[in-house]
């Protein structure tokens, strides 16, 4: 039976605006939030798409396997399992 550890954090927007390969500027807005808390992405790819991805894949690069994300205004927190040795 496998044995699983967690772990849950927690990325600002100013995490996603440090790994854009473009400034802020010049990259459009592509997550968008209601009032209902509801976010999504419009179109992708984009610069904030690949940001994103920069920081999931820091997490899975130490064998973290990402379970749930949620979006809210100005952060994500991410819930993360992996097997424990």
């Amino acid at each position: 039976m496998s044995h699983w550890e967690y772990s849950i954090t927690t990325h600002t927007a100013a995490d996603v605006l440090a790994r854009l390969s473009v400034s802020p500027q010049e990259a459009e807005r592509v997550v968008y939030c209601d009032t209902g808390g509801r976010c999504f992405f419009d179109e992708a790819p984009n610069p904030y798409v690949s940001a994103l991805e920069a920081i999931l894949n820091e997490r899975g690069r130490e064998g973290w396997i990402l379970v749930q994300t949620i979006l809210r205004r100005d952060d994500m927190i991410c819930f993360w399992r992996r097997e424990r040795p």
